[in-house]
């Protein structure tokens, strides 16, 4: 029982952040001149992205693990494998510009763009199928 309150409680973190990532995302250059600029906010939610990386490699790794060894149809053990093979190479991109940041700037922008817009869905529907698996 309580397997599944932290299973849905990771889903709904998922989902969460997907959708303040997708708001920073959109709304970003509207407040440039403010005393908090994007960058600062982007850092903020780096962090909380690692975790959410974590959580979807780990819970796509278990969902493709169970859909190999189950009665799964062929579409399941498809979607379950690209979910995870997408969560490992976006988690390594990540990883590698966070690091980058962190290293003093050595970060690529338009990567980070290319990671940010990918991780919304990712997180998302990694996030719906965690609310709603059973």
């Amino acid at each position: 029982m309580s397997r599944n309150i932290a299973i849905r409680v990771f889903g709904v973190y998922l989902v969460a952040l997907a959708i303040v990532i997708a708001v920073q995302f959109s709304v970003e250059l509207l407040y440039e001149s403010a005393p908090i600029t994007s960058l600062q906010v982007w850092f903020v939610l780096d962090w909380f992205s690692l975790a959410g990386f974590v959580i979807c490699v780990v819970m796509n790794f278990l969902y493709m693990r169970s859909c190999k060894h189950g009665d799964s149809g062929t579409w399941e053990k498809l979607a379950s494998s690209i979910a995870f093979y997408i969560s490992i190479a976006l988690a390594l991109a990540f990883l590698h510009n966070f690091v980058g940041n962190l290293a003093g700037g050595k970060d690529d922008l338009l990567f980070w763009k290319f990671i940010n817009v990918v991780q919304i869905p990712l997180f998302a529907a990694t996030g719906f199928r965690l609310i709603n698996s059973k």
